[in-house]
């Protein structure tokens, strides 16, 4: 029967020998103590607060990175918009419905989206104006759709029924040509 040796760990002989043979470093270890030291408060305080900028730079580039992320969802409901064409059928309705719920629901909900900083270091007003912005263009995109379907009332004969219709500037005759 094979005998069992029981797994240990050895960090006390930093010669790297095991059964008398010496092991290589694994690939990208740095031999000099490549990673940073800690520093203490009186030590140096320079490094110290590189450090903590440092940090405070990137989470506000993570800030920032959340507050564009949702360039790609806004992005494809505007592509799934313009696919779904500017006839009146049941699915460019519901796309459409989706692109004017969906931007004013996540405005309403910024606060969620780019939660307040709780030691209050990063400024939030640049990402969440971002946020919003391109929220908007959404919302924008959406409107500019509901507009071009015929559904918006932009003309006073929209909402007064004694006013007349606007003459219309273009309209097809399925390839009869048609005289006014």
């Amino acid at each position: 029967m094979a005998e069992f040796r029981k797994w240990t760990l050895h960090f006390d002989d930093g010669n790297n020998l095991i059964d008398g043979k010496r092991v290589q470093d694994p690939p990208g270890f740095a031999a000099g103590g490549g990673g940073k030291e800690l520093v203490t408060a009186g030590s140096n305080s320079k490094h110290l607060n590189m450090d903590v900028a440092l940090l405070k730079q990137k989470r506000q580039d993570a800030m920032m990175s959340r507050a564009t992320g949702s360039f790609k969802q806004v992005g494809f409901l505007c592509f799934m918009m313009w696919m779904s064409g500017n006839q009146i059928h049941l699915f460019s309705i519901m796309m459409l419905v989706t692109g004017i719920y969906q931007p004013l629901s996540t405005i309403f909900s910024v606060t969620q989206a780019i939660p307040q900083d709780q030691s209050g270091q990063l400024d939030l007003l640049k990402p969440r104006l971002v946020f919003c912005a391109i929220q908007l263009a959404g919302l924008a995109f959406a409107l500019n759709k509901l507009q071009g379907m015929g559904l918006l009332p932009t003309n006073p004969s929209d909402y007064v029924s004694f006013l007349q219709l606007p003459v219309a500037s273009e309209f097809a005759g399925a390839g009869v040509r048609l005289n006014r």
